[in-house]
C-alpha cells in the first residue's frame, strides 16, 4: 500500500516541481494541502495547453490511487478529484479531462460535478 510518505517520495521523484511552492509553515506534512498543490499543478498544465503533462498527472494519480491506503485514497478523492471538479471548467480543461483522464478517475470527477461529463 502507498501511504502519505511514499506518495510524497513518488511525487518528488516523478514531478519534482509539483510541491516546490510549499513551505514548512504553510503545510509541509499535511496530506490534503500537498494533494491540493499537486492538483493545482495539474490545473496549471491544462490551462497552459500542456495536455500531455496533465495526462501524466492523471495517470500518476490513477496508479497511486489503486495502491493507496485509506488516508491517501481519501486525499485523492477529496483534495484532487473533488477539488478539480468544483473548479472552473474551461474548454481546454474539459478537453483534457474528456480525452486524457483515465475513465476510473473521470467517473469519480463526474460524480462530484456533472459539468465534467
Amino acid at each position: 500500500m502507498i501511504g502519505h510518505k511514499r506518495f510524497i517520495d513518488l511525487v518528488n521523484a516523478e514531478f519534482p516541481e509539483a510541491l516546490g511552492r510549499i513551505d514548512a509553515i504553510y503545510g509541509r506534512g499535511l496530506l490534503h494541502v500537498e494533494m491540493g498543490l499537486f492538483r493545482m499543478g495539474t490545473e496549471a498544465a491544462m490551462d497552459a495547453g500542456k495536455l500531455w503533462l496533465a495526462e501524466e498527472h492523471f495517470r500518476f494519480i490513477e496508479r497511486v490511487w489503486r495502491a493507496a491506503d485509506p488516508e491517501l485514497a481519501n486525499a485523492i478523492e477529496v483534495s484532487y478529484l473533488e477539488g478539480l471538479a468544483l473548479g472552473e471548467c474551461t474548454p481546454i480543461q474539459y478537453q483534457a479531462v474528456k480525452e486524457r483522464m483515465p475513465k476510473s478517475l473521470r467517473a469519480v470527477l463526474v460524480g462530484h460535478h456533472p459539468n465534467w461529463k
